[in-house]
C-alpha cells in the first residue's frame, strides 16, 4: 500500500508540469519525441519506487519499429508503463476515450498521436481501427493489448479482432510480446504494489502479407498460439535471468 501511494502522489506532482512543458517543446520543435522522453522518466522513477525490476529478452526484434504493432498480454496497470519504459519505442496507442479526459495526460496522448476509442459505440471503435491502420501505412508503430481489459487469473482471454485487421490492411507485421510478473505485483482489482521482478519477453514477428481479411481468425490464432506457448514456458520472471536486465 505504502508504494503505490508513493507512486500516485509522485506522478499527481509529476504529470502537470512534465505534461506541461512538452506539450510547449512539442509544439515548438514539431517533434513529439520529448513527450516520450518525459514519459520514459517519470516512469523509471515509478518503477524505483515501487520496487520494480523488469528482466528483457529479444529487444533486438524492435530496432527498426516502423510498421509494427507490438501485442503483449495484458493483466495489471504495471503492464503499459513496464512496456513504456523498456521497449525504447515511440509507439502510439488505441486507447479508451477515458484516459483523455484526464488533465495534462489527455493532451500528451492527442499531440502523441494516440488514437481515442469508445468501446460502447461499435462505429466509432470502427473509424479507430480505420485511423491505426492509416497511422501504421504511414511508419507508425503502436502497441495493442488484443485482449482489451486486464484478465484477473492470468489466463489469456479472447483477443479482439481490430488491431489484426489494421495490421494486415496496412501490411504491417505483428510483434507478440509475454509479459509476466505484473500480476503478481499489481493484480487487477487491488491498489498496492509488491516488490519484485517482471519479465519481458520480445518474440519473433508475425509477418501478415500471407493473410487476409478472410484470415484474420487464422492470424488471431498465430499470434494468440505464440504468447500462450511463451507464459507457460516462462512461469517466473526469474526465468528470464540471464537476459538482458533494466
Amino acid at each position: 500500500m505504502i508504494r503505490a501511494a508513493l507512486v500516485v502522489l509522485f506522478f499527481t506532482f509529476y504529470i502537470p508540469p512534465a505534461s506541461l512543458l512538452g506539450l510547449v517543446i512539442a509544439r515548438l520543435t514539431g517533434r513529439v519525441s520529448i513527450l516520450y522522453r518525459l514519459g520514459r522518466a517519470g516512469v523509471r522513477a515509478a518503477l524505483f519506487l515501487s520496487g520494480t525490476r523488469v528482466l528483457t529478452e529479444g529487444l533486438a526484434q524492435l530496432a527498426d519499429p516502423r510498421h509494427t504493432v507490438v501485442m503483449s498480454n495484458h493483466v495489471s496497470h504495471l503492464d503499459a508503463p513496464v512496456l513504456l519504459h523498456v521497449l525504447g519505442v515511440d509507439f502510439k496507442a488505441v486507447a479508451k476515450k477515458e484516459l483523455f479526459g484526464i488533465p495534462f495526460l489527455g493532451a500528451v496522448l492527442r499531440m502523441a498521436g494516440f488514437i481515442e476509442v469508445d468501446r460502447a459505440d461499435r462505429e466509432q471503435a470502427r473509424r479507430a481501427m480505420d485511423r491505426t491502420a492509416q497511422s501504421l501505412r504511414a511508419g507508425a508503430c503502436f502497441l495493442v493489448f488484443p485482449e482489451g481489459t486486464r484478465s484477473r487469473t492470468g489466463e489469456l482471454g479472447e483477443f479482439k479482432k481490430g488491431a489484426f485487421v489494421a495490421a494486415v490492411e496496412s501490411g504491417s507485421r505483428i510483434l507478440p510480446v509475454a509479459l509476466t510478473g505484473t500480476r503478481e505485483l499489481m493484480p487487477k482489482g487491488g491498489f498496492s504494489i509488491r516488490r519484485g521482478t517482471v519479465g519481458v519477453r520480445v518474440l519473433d514477428p508475425v509477418d501478415t502479407g500471407s493473410y487476409s481479411y478472410a484470415d484474420r481468425d487464422r492470424l488471431v490464432a498465430e499470434v494468440k498460439g505464440r504468447i500462450a506457448d511463451a507464459l507457460a514456458g516462462s512461469p517466473a520472471p526469474p526465468a528470464l535471468r540471464g537476459s538482458e536486465g533494466t
